[in-house]
This record gives C-alpha cells, structure tokens and sequence, in this order.
C-alpha cells in the first residue's frame, strides 16, 4: 500500500499544478486580466516570483494528498462512511490551509464559509459521480454473473 501512495501521490503532483494552472486561466477568461498570483499570495510571499513557486509547489501538494489519499477506497475492510470521512478529514484542513496562504480564501466567517460551502459541493459531486460510476459496473458484473449461472 506504501508503494500505491508514493506512486499516486507522484503522479498527482503534477496534476495539482495543472489543475490549479487550469482554474488561473478560466478565473482570467472570465474577468479579463491573467494574475499569476491571488494578491494575498503575493503579499504574504512578497513577491510574485515568491508566490507563484510557492503555489507551484503548494498546489503540486494538494495534487499529491488528494491522489496518494485514494488508497483509502481500496480499504476493503472499512464501509463507504469510513473511507469517505477519512479522506475528507485528510484533504479538508490541508486544501484549507493552502486556500489560505494562496489568499484563494479569506481568513474571516464568511470567508470560510464561503471556502467550506464550495468545497463541499465540488466534493460532494465528485463523489456522487464516482459513486455513480461504480454502482453502473457493479450492476453490470452482477448481471453477467446472472447470466453466467442461468447458462
């Protein structure tokens, strides 16, 4: 298992970084101006070559926590509460605290409700759709398997 972890969490590194590049280009789509950086980022790093390292490496992070964390599903022994609350509890405070000092969040109520409430619907979403995904092949092995004992 300490194998899979390091390999995802490799492979999600770069996948964070792009992810994050990603959501840079659609915000500047969207408002008209590219900015490499939150201001916050780049005030609390004091740079924009400061702050963008920082995101890189900060975002290739998330990337490798969320990835290296999908171990957590092949745990064949805990139920779907147990792994789904464990890896939120994992990826929540981590990806909080880097929307922190990125400055993607503020550090006030609605700040962080607003952080929490977005969250929590994007992780909600992936999650039904995987969960979706694997109902539709469970179902579909379950009817073979019907069929190959009626054969």
């Amino acid at each position: 298992m300490k194998k899979q972890i390091l390999l995802r969490s490799a492979i999600g590194f770069p996948i964070g970084v792009c992810v994050s590049n990603l959501i840079l280009l659609v915000i500047a789509l969207c408002i008209g101006t590219y900015a490499p950086c939150a201001p916050g980022c780049t005030a609390l790093f004091g740079s924009e070559t400061a702050s963008a390292t920082a995101q890189f490496l900060l975002s290739g992070l998330v990337g490798a926590v969320f990835a290296g964390s999908s171990v957590i599903w092949e745990v064949e022994s805990w139920s779907l509460f147990r792994a789904t609350a464990t890896h939120f509890c994992i990826v929540t405070p981590l990806f909080w605290i880097v929307s922190l000092l990125l400055g993607w969040c503020g550090l006030n109520l609605w700040g962080m409700l607003l952080y929490l409430g977005i969250f929590l619907c994007i992780y909600l979403s992936i999650w039904l759709s995987q969960y979706s995904v694997y109902r539709r092949k469970i179902r579909k092995i379950n009817q073979k398997l019907q069929e190959d004992t009626k054969q």
